[in-house]
C-alpha cells in the first residue's frame, strides 16, 4: 500500500513538474518575452535590414562606387552580405534597371559586380548556406526566450555571432585573393603579358533598343585571374519614335589590375554625320574621345595594366529621310579584345 501511495504520489508530481514547466516557458515566452521585455532592435546593420531596404542600399553603393572606383571601400560596405546574397540582390536590380530602360543605373550596378567579383545572375544557394540561413533563423528564434533560459543561450549565442563573422570574413579574403600587378612577369600557369584574355564579337542591329554588351576579362582554368571588363553601348540617339536612331556608341574598359588605380576608360565611336558635327563632339567630350567609324580599322583603349583593341569589323548607315545621310547606323558589328600590357 505504502509502494503503491509513493508511486501515485511520483507520478503526480512528474505530471505537476511538466505541467509547471510548460506554463512557465509559455509564460515566461509570451508574458516575459514579448510584452514585459520585449526584443528590440538598434543599431541595425544593412544586411539586417528588409530585402527592400537592402535593395536600396546596395544601389547606394553602386552610385558611389561609379564615382570613386574604389573597390576596397565598397567591399567593406558589404562585407556582411554573402556572395549568394549579393548575387541574387544584384541580378534583381539589373533585370529592373533593363526593364525600365535605365541603362546607366544598370551599368553602374554591373560595374559593382564586378568590382565584387560576383556575377549579376541569379543564383542557387548551396546547402552550407542554406544550413547556416536555417540556422541563423533558429538562434533568432531562441533569442525571444533570453529573459526566461538566462546567461547559458546568451553565451551561445555570442560564440556563435562571433564564429560565423569569422568564418565570413575569411571566406570573402580567401575569394578575393592577390591582386594581380600591372607589368609583372607571369607565372606558372598564369597568361602572359600581350596575350588576347578573350575576343568578343558583337553585333548592333536597329530595333535592339536595350543593346547593352559587358564581357569579364579573366583567364581560365583552376588558377583564374580576374583582371577586369568590357563592352560597349549606346552613348548617342538622334530624333524621336521607336526604333531608336544611334549616332554614337561608348566603347569601355574596366581595369582593376592595380587595386590602388581602379579606373574605367571610354572612347565614342561617332556617325560620319555626328563626328563632322561640332555640337554633338562637345557633347561627347565628357564621355571619351570621339573617333569616327571606320571599316577595318581598330580603336585602342589603355587602361592601367589592360589594354582593349576594339576592331570595327562592320558596319551599315540607315537611311531615314526625315534625318541626315550617315547620320545613325543600321547595324554594327565589332571585336573586343582585352589584352595584359606588357
Amino acid at each position: 500500500m505504502l509502494q503503491d501511495a509513493t508511486a501515485r504520489i511520483g507520478q503526480r508530481a512528474i505530471i505537476a513538474g511538466v505541467v509547471a514547466l510548460v506554463v512557465g516557458c509559455l509564460f515566461g515566452w509570451v508574458v516575459l518575452g514579448w510584452l514585459v521585455f520585449p526584443v528590440t532592435w538598434t543599431n541595425a546593420d544593412p544586411w539586417d535590414l528588409r530585402p527592400e531596404q537592402k535593395e536600396t542600399y546596395v544601389v547606394l553603393v553602386a552610385d558611389s562606387y561609379s564615382i570613386t572606383s574604389d573597390g576596397d571601400l565598397a567591399h567593406q560596405r558589404l562585407v556582411g552580405f554573402s556572395e549568394a546574397e549579393l548575387t541574387d540582390i544584384l541580378a534583381r536590380l539589373v533585370e529592373e534597371r533593363e526593364e525600365a530602360g535605365d541603362l546607366e543605373g544598370k551599368r553602374r550596378l554591373q560595374f559593382l559586380g564586378v568590382a565584387l567579383d560576383v556575377s549579376p545572375s541569379a543564383a542557387t544557394p548551396s546547402p552550407e548556406e542554406t544550413a547556416q540561413t536555417g540556422t541563423s533563423r533558429f538562434f533568432s528564434t531562441l533569442r525571444s526566450l533570453v529573459p526566461l533560459c538566462g546567461g547559458a543561450i546568451v553565451v551561445l549565442l555570442v560564440v556563435t555571432l562571433i564564429a560565423v563573422i569569422v568564418f565570413r570574413i575569411l571566406k570573402q579574403r580567401a575569394a578575393r585573393g592577390p591582386a594581380p600587378v600591372a607589368g609583372e612577369e607571369a607565372m606558372p600557369g598564369q597568361m602572359p603579358v600581350d596575350a588576347p584574355l578573350g575576343r568578343f564579337v558583337t553585333t548592333y542591329s536597329i530595333g535592339d533598343d536595350a543593346y547593352d554588351t559587358s564581357f569579364n576579362v579573366e583567364t581560365h582554368g583552376p588558377d583564374a585571374e580576374f583582371y577586369g571588363a568590357c563592352g560597349i553601348g549606346f552613348s548617342e540617339v538622334l530624333g524621336e519614335g521607336s526604333p531608336d536612331k544611334i549616332a554614337a556608341f561608348e566603347v569601355w574598359l574596366f581595369d582593376k589590375t592595380d587595386m590602388d588605380n581602379v579606373q574605367t576608360v571610354t572612347k565614342v565611336l561617332m556617325s560620319e554625320f555626328a563626328y563632322n558635327s561640332e555640337m554633338l563632339r562637345e557633347k561627347m567630350k565628357d564621355r571619351g574621345e570621339a573617333l569616327l567609324v571606320e571599316k577595318d580599322s581598330t580603336v585602342v583603349i589603355d587602361g592601367v595594366g589592360l589594354q582593349l583593341r576594339a576592331e570595327i569589323l562592320d558596319f551599315e548607315y540607315g537611311t531615314d529621310p526625315s534625318l541626315p545621310s550617315n547620320s545613325y547606323f543600321e547595324n554594327l558589328t565589332t571585336q573586343l579584345v582585352p589584352v595584359l600590357k606588357s
